[in-house]
């Protein structure tokens, strides 16, 4: 297996030379730099540009065609100006346009991707080209911002305090800009020189112009600007910014039972807390919050989960969404392809860890059970020293949490999560945007007060790892990258005998050789590693990936990695055209090839995939793409017992969507798998956007998806007459599956800085269970169905189990199965009414609503299941949050 994958790694490197001719060598900066003017008076920021300072600065006007005709002069002029004081930096850009009755004025909600006439300005006040900000003023006036890192990075979680305004007039339009130098990142220095961008869309053309023009095919941004000079006896700012609030909700509670001492009909809260941002230097900065609160957050979608591995959530918290990316970029600097072409590589920063629903579950007859860990405060320190290194420390403390528990009169207290500590560190450095090292560390520590816990979870948990990328040419096309991490859990037998028992590992496995169960261990330790080559410019990328996770690597106390023991190699070409033709736009392929084994040499993957893309000339744009998978091992299907082999199968996927500028936008996705063995898949997805007016957008995206796995996991007993299956019963199922959902978004934009957004998602789901049947060998596919292959089986419809004797008159024990059918009905909706009152000051009224409903049926109704959802019990919540921004 190993010289499997060195050869099949060493083929894709090999393959560095430049197939098809790429992009120029160097993006074309402009000639001239842009020059900023001190102004002589105040500017007012009310989109006209009337003030002296505009009469004084000499614009930047060449712009250039990004989209549709790449390098081509822009069809309209747009003339930007720079100016400052002492306090802040402003923009004034006039977008001429001949027909002004048809700008696109499209109101959307902050950083929000909208179908509009806009502006973007770039800067990268460090003038070190890899980071900066990115800040886009509608025609409407609606603003977006992001923080610009590693070259290409976008965080658009990043909300700086800055202001805009806009005008339309007989000449086009106008946008004003005022950005505090408190908000940016800047050395000391008497004369100053920027990095600089601008860009500009004319929505209805299609038309993007760029200032200095990056290449479709060239993912750069800041190592492409041009500059901005003028800026002269400037000071980076030490600022203080507070935003204290409070929030009161009311909490109605459809679920709560009769006689429940805990959980009444309404529940009232209130509470406060303090988000403060300090500029401690010119380049480092302490974000911190007390007792966050993050009501205002969307809720997560409702899924239906029938693996062992546990559902990934995307972070929605803006105080963790901000600056994250320092961490997710661990090992893929200089990669414009990562993720691209699904290599399964561990996540060591996974920021929703912290506020985590508690590790236990109490029982009783009434219990009033957290959903969350308490948040008590967290910190994070960022910047950039004068050697060149980005640091960023975050620091998290979780409360203590119990679980109140009522058993006949008895009243009592459960600790169901410790008071845990979470630490991450990650400190890189780019040398001269040719090649960067940088290492990471995360840290969990709990106080684990009870036996219970002690059983259940490590008190300590530590990740390091190094990581750097270096460009093999001095055109920076070809980059080699990798990084290297360790781990180690401590604490008692139970925890660390559950950690190897967990779906990432299986150590108890019977037929493994490489990997053996210690009940006697206090801690488990491991590493993972990556190597990666990649192409990152011209009409053809490549990636190609050498990756591996030993058995004990562990990294879940605040990441993610669902799968240990792994090695994997992976190569992929994507093939892109920019440039239109008659009939396209632009168009794309991708051919990708993975293979994955265990660290036994096991082949647990085996597969091929084609994808391709195609923008036609009237912006429909459609897509698909085809998988096949050889037949293979599996180390997790039976959980925990022999390996088994899977069949081979195919996915195809298509996807068609229309014209995202027009009013009415429309899109269509279908898939279809299929296995040797029998089992499908097929799913249809529609999805309308319409938008009626200019502050009013409305989508719907339903779902229906059909399946029939042959082999899906029901259970496992234990019964030494199993000699052929190491004295262990997998009991597997035939299972039917019907499920429909439908996301619906609403949002009303009533100003740039006042919105309301809602969100609703129904979901029925139901799975029936069919023709129970046991694995009968190890590494086959072979199965001995109750009944009628082997033994008897029995059901009692009262209650809802199965009876199975395995060998009828044989020594084998007879035991019970549940049946696992199910249908499950349920429905979240949330809205969130959002206005700025204030420059940086909020208020928010959220409503958030949950149904959920489950029986066990296992045949789907339409009209049942939907009487079911909305008859179901619901909890509703309403709270209000003001937040008040004090900047000194």
């Amino acid at each position: 297996m190993r010289r499997r994958a060195v050869t099949a790694f060493l083929l894709v490197a090999a393959s560095g030379h430049p197939l098809v001719a790429g992009a120029s060598d160097t993006p074309a900066a402009p000639a001239r730099p842009a020059t900023a003017v001190r102004a002589r008076g105040p500017i007012a920021i009310d989109g006209r540009l009337d003030d002296e300072a505009w009469a004084l600065a000499t614009p930047i006007a060449d712009l250039h065609q990004r989209e549709p005709d790449e390098g081509q002069p822009a069809t309209e002029r747009t003339e930007v100006r720079f100016a400052y004081d002492d306090d802040a930096l402003y923009v004034g850009a006039r977008m001429f346009d001949p027909e002004p009755d048809k700008i696109v004025r499209r109101l959307s909600r902050r950083d929000a991707e909208v179908s509009s006439d806009l502006v973007r300005v770039f800067l990268d006040p460090h003038h070190d080209h890899q980071t900066g900000v990115m800040l886009t003023v509608s025609a409407a006036g609606s603003q977006g911002d992001a923080w610009l890192s590693n070259d290409f990075d976008r965080d658009e979680s990043w909300d700086g305090v800055w202001d805009a305004a806009v005008t339309v007039d007989a000449e086009g339009w106008t946008a004003e800009l005022r950005i505090p130098f408190s908000q940016l990142r800047f050395s000391p220095g008497d004369h100053q020189t920027w990095g600089l961008n601008v860009s500009r869309l004319i929505q209805r053309r299609h038309e993007e112009d760029w200032w200095a023009l990056v290449p479709r095919n060239d993912e750069r941004l800041t190592s492409a600007f041009g500059h901005l000079d003028g800026l002269d006896g400037i000071r980076p700012r030490r600022h203080l910014e507070l935003l204290p609030y409070a929030t009161t909700s009311v909490e109605r509670l459809g679920t709560a039972q009769a006689g429940d001492p805990f959980n009444g009909t309404n529940r009232f809260a209130g509470g406060a807390g303090l988000d403060l941002k300090w500029g401690l230097t010119s380049s480092f900065t302490l974000d911190g919050t007390i007792n966050p609160d993050f009501g205002q957050v969307e809720v997560d979608p409702a899924v239906v989960n029938l693996t062992a591995f546990e559902t990934f959530f995307e972070e929605k918290r803006p105080f963790f969404l901000e600056g994250a990316q320092q961490f997710d970029n661990f090992g893929r600097g200089g990669l414009v392809l990562y993720g691209r072409f699904g290599a399964r590589y561990p996540t060591l920063w996974y920021s929703r860890r912290i506020g985590r629903a508690p590790h236990l579950t109490a029982d009783g007859d009434f219990v009033s059970q957290p959903a969350a860990t308490t948040i008590l405060g967290a910190a994070k320190l960022t910047g950039r020293t004068a050697g060149g290194w980005s640091m960023s420390l975050v620091n998290a403390v979780t409360d203590r949490e119990q679980a109140h528990v009522a058993t006949g009169g008895v009243r009592g207290a459960t600790e169901v999560e410790p008071l845990t500590n979470y630490a991450a560190a990650r400190v890189s450095r780019e040398f001269g945007g040719r090649a960067s090292v940088g290492l990471l560390a995360t840290a969990v520590n709990r106080q684990l007060r009870t036996s219970e816990l002690r059983d259940a979870v490590a008190d300590g948990a530590y990740v390091g790892g190094a990581d750097g990328h270096v460009f093999l040419n001095g055109k920076k096309t070809w980059v080699l990258s990798g990084s290297l991490a360790g781990s180690r859990a401590t604490g008692d037998a139970a925890a660390i005998v559950a950690l190897q028992r967990s779906s990432a590992r299986y150590y108890q496995r019977p037929d493994a050789t490489h990997v053996r169960l210690d009940p006697a261990a206090t801690s488990l330790s491991g590493w993972t590693g990556q190597v990666n080559v990649n192409r990152t410019r011209g009409n053809l990328l490549v990636d190609g990936a050498l990756w591996a996770i030993s058995p004990g690597f562990e990294s879940n106390d605040v990441g993610y990695s669902p799968e240990a023991d792994r090695v994997g190699v992976h190569t992929g070409w994507l093939w892109q055209k920019t440039t239109p033709d008659r009939w396209s736009r632009d168009r794309s392929a991708v051919f990708i090839g993975r293979w994955l084994w265990n660290t036994a040499g096991d082949t647990l993957v085996n597969g091929y995939s084609v994808q391709g893309a195609v923008t036609f000339r009237n912006y429909w744009s459609l897509s698909g793409n085809a998988d096949i998978d050889l037949p293979h091992l599996d180390d997790r299907a039976t959980r925990g017992g022999a390996l088994m082999r899977r069949p081979g199968g195919y996915y195809a996927g298509v996807y068609l969507s229309s014209d995202g500028r027009k009013p009415v936008e429309v899109g269509l996705g279908t898939a279809y798998s299929a296995n040797a063995a029998g089992g499908w898949y097929a799913e249809v997805s529609p999805e309308v956007i319409v938008r009626p007016s200019p502050s009013l957008t409305v989508s719907v995206g339903p779902s229906f998806s059909r399946s029939r796995a042959v082999a899906q996991y029901v259970t496992a007993v234990t019964d030494p007459t199993a000699v052929a299956t190491y004295g262990q019963r997998t009991v597997f199922s035939d299972l039917d599956r019907t499920e429909v959902s439908m996301v619906t978004r609403l949002n009303v934009i009533f100003t740039p800085r006042a919105s309301l957004e809602l969100y609703a998602q129904p979901l029925l789901s139901s799975g029936r269970y069919w023709s129970l049947k046991e694995f009968a060998r190890p590494r086959t596919f072979e199965f001995a169905r109750y009944g009628t292959d082997v033994g008897t089986i029995a059901y009692d419809g009262v209650a809802q189990a199965y009876t199975i004797d395995p060998d009828g008159a044989g020594p084998a024990a007879p035991f019970l199965v549940e049946a696992p059918d199910f249908n499950y009905r349920s429905l979240r909706v949330n809205a969130v009414f959002r206005w700025e009152w204030r420059l940086g000051s909020t208020l928010y009224a959220v409503w958030t609503q949950q149904r959920e409903d489950v029986a066990r049926i296992g045949e789907f109704r339409l009209r049942r299941d939907l009487r079911a959802m909305v008859g179901a019990p619901s909890d509703s919540v309403f709270m209000l949050k003001l937040a008040y921004w004090i900047s000194r």
